[in-house]
């Protein structure tokens, strides 16, 4: 089948012709812009300056701020001096126990006093003010001249023990009592033989 070829040169023509003469401007003739383009261009061109330099100080405050936080978030190094060797003393409070029993005719004194006589040595060495009558006593039985003796060695042995507790000896007053004074409300006559603590105020006494 055979196409004619008649109309394919007119249409050619038609489209050729417009583009050589735009070719011939383009080659020649320079483009010219308006000036309402133009000035829009220009407003463009200073927005997005003008983004570029608001995007600037938003990274520099932004790194402002992450400098921040580290320093904040390191915490300051306060140094506490540290005193050695503190001593922190606790006043002894007073023997509530102030009596020592014997055994008959006996002066020694058993073991089970020697913690309360600690405590009455560490009470008054913590008490300049104070001083300690120490008194022995019997029961009724025997010679009173005998029982005067063996009241007074009684007392004596409890004040030794309190001078190798460090007690001064200034601050111990010893006597001997026989039988007396009795112990009130006694049982037997066991409860008599004893050695009685007071404490007496030097302070008081001399006022």
């Amino acid at each position: 089948m055979k196409i004619s070829n008649k109309t394919t040169y007119p249409v050619i023509l038609v489209i050729s012709i417009p583009l050589l003469i735009l070719g011939g401007c383009a080659s020649h003739d320079t483009v010219k812009i308006a000036p309402e383009i133009t000035h829009e261009l220009s407003e463009i061109n200073e927005v997005i300056e003008e983004q570029a330099q608001a995007n600037d100080s938003v990274t520099d405050i932004s790194s402002e701020q992450d400098n921040i936080e580290i320093i904040e978030s390191v915490e300051p190094v306060v140094e506490v001096p540290v005193e050695e060797n503190i001593e922190i003393k606790v006043a002894t409070q007073k023997p509530e126990e102030g009596i020592i029993g014997f055994a008959f005719d006996q002066s020694d004194i058993s073991a089970e006093y020697g913690e309360m006589l600690w405590h009455h040595a560490q009470y008054l060495k913590e008490n300049k003010n104070l001083v300690l009558n120490i008194s022995g006593h019997t029961d009724s039985s025997g010679e009173r001249v005998y029982n005067e003796i063996l009241s007074k060695k009684r007392a004596e042995t409890v004040a030794k023990i309190l001078l190798e507790f460090g007690v001064e000896e200034d601050r111990i007053k010893v006597t001997g009592n026989a039988s007396d004074q009795p112990l009130a409300g006694a049982v037997n006559h066991r409860e008599h033989r004893r050695v009685e603590l007071d404490y007496e105020d030097t302070q008081i006494v001399s006022n």
